[in-house]
């Protein structure tokens, strides 16, 4: 038994992956029911996942949540490039480490990127890098409109960033209006100011690099073609969870997954919008742990 399963601190941790880019990453609980990796969407950082791992720990799963290149801590891409498989295999590196630290091969679940970068990573790099994976949000067909919108989102201010923290909450509340999300976002909680840097110029901007929207969200019909062939190619079993109020997947996207992958296992998340874990963590939460104890879990594609 490895230390990784006798001890439960969290634990802040830094993975090198395969092109020496060093992926943040903090870890919880034991691996006495196993193992799951949490990978954030698009502009979020690994402790948007905190309360989800926290609820995993405490039901004796071992849980790493981790940066995306480009994001929070993690280093940004060497040579300001990214790519869905340069995710996907960052995703793999993550799989490899907390399978050589605990033994187990682990869960992995996905938001937005995250889940993009696992879906290509089981579709199109290596079929067998995960024990499972949960997808949240994420579908090969995506709303255009949707697409645009989040990257205009990301886009807007990330150079010219913000006076002070209130600003960028302000802006934020303008986008995202939620209850609840003006205490969220204060300054004194420090929960927006984990999304911010402080440049040179005292100017705050988000934790990402621009580059990664400018040169990663550029073509819907691309993405879609990429993740299609992806999912048909899925051997490992899947459990998608689609935001019922999403504003990206539709219910004409998810009926498309469903088609290609048809031994996916559907889950509606209602009253959540593309970020679930934000408006209904306690839902995902539930429905995210029924299935990684169900039978289901344990048959594949080869089995049916």
């Amino acid at each position: 038994m490895t230390p990784y399963q006798q001890g439960g601190e969290t634990e802040k941790i830094a993975i090198t992956s395969f092109d020496g880019c060093t992926l943040v990453a903090s870890r919880f609980g034991r691996a006495v029911n196993g193992a799951i990796i949490f990978s954030p969407g698009g502009g979020q950082t690994r402790h948007a996942w905190s309360g989800a791992a926290l609820a995993f720990a405490r039901k004796g799963f071992f849980v790493l949540c981790a940066d995306l290149r480009g994001h929070g801590d993690s280093d940004r891409a060497p040579d300001g490039t990214y790519s869905y498989h340069d995710y996907a295999r960052d995703a793999l590196v993550l799989s490899d480490w907390v399978e050589s630290q605990t033994g187990t091969k682990p869960h992995f679940i996905g938001a937005s990127l995250g889940g993009v970068a696992a879906l290509v990573a089981a579709g199109r790099v290596r079929q067998d890098g995960f024990a499972s994976l949960t997808l949240v949000d994420v579908a090969p067909k995506i709303s255009e409109h949707g697409f645009g919108s989040i990257r205009n989102f990301m886009l807007d201010t990330a150079k010219n960033g913000f006076a002070n923290v209130s600003e960028a909450a302000a802006f934020l509340s303008k986008h995202f209006p939620r209850p609840g999300a003006d205490n969220r976002s204060s300054g004194g909680s420090g929960g927006l100011r984990k999304n911010l840097r402080l440049g040179e110029d005292g100017r705050w901007r988000w934790h990402w690099d621009p580059a990664f929207v400018e040169t990663l969200y550029l073509e819907p019909d691309e993405f879609e073609r990429e993740l299609t062939e992806a999912a048909k190619n899925l051997i490992i079993p899947v459990h998608f969870m689609r935001a019922g109020n999403s504003e990206l997947v539709t219910q004409e996207a998810a009926a498309h997954f469903r088609d290609i992958a048809p031994h996916i296992h559907f889950t509606e998340i209602t009253g959540a919008k593309h970020m679930v874990t934000g408006d209904q963590n306690d839902m995902f939460v539930e429905a995210a742990l029924n299935y990684l104890v169900s039978p289901e879990l344990h048959r594949t594609p080869l089995d049916n």
